[in-house]
């Protein structure tokens, strides 16, 4: 079955913006311990630490439900959410869609 060019733009942007959440998510969860490291360095009190945990937990919670509400271009559903379980992986947990997929196709 063969979509047409505006289909492909809409589902190409979909699956880019799914990306850059995606990528948003795992470099909020490796910026974590250098960020420690540094900030222990500069000021090594409780008081900065746990700023820095607070501030670092608040951002991963809006990347967390950045990913979380991101929808497949196939189906329609979460893309990484299937009922209350965030799973990040490639493909769609609902239709399979791989997350480098480029083509509109089932």
């Amino acid at each position: 079955m063969e979509s047409s060019p505006e289909e492909q733009i809409t589902y190409q942007n979909i699956l880019k913006k799914t990306k850059r959440r995606r990528a948003f998510f795992f470099g909020t969860l490796l910026i974590y311990v250098p960020a420690v490291l540094v900030t222990y360095q500069i000021s090594p009190t409780n008081k900065t630490m746990g700023t820095l945990l607070g501030v670092w937990v608040v951002i991963l919670i809006i990347a967390t439900s950045l990913v979380a509400l991101c929808k497949c271009p196939r189906c329609g559903n979460f893309f990484h959410l299937h009922g209350v379980t965030l799973l990040v992986l490639r493909k769609c947990l609902h239709c399979q869609l791989h997350i480098t997929s480029d083509q509109l196709s089932k």
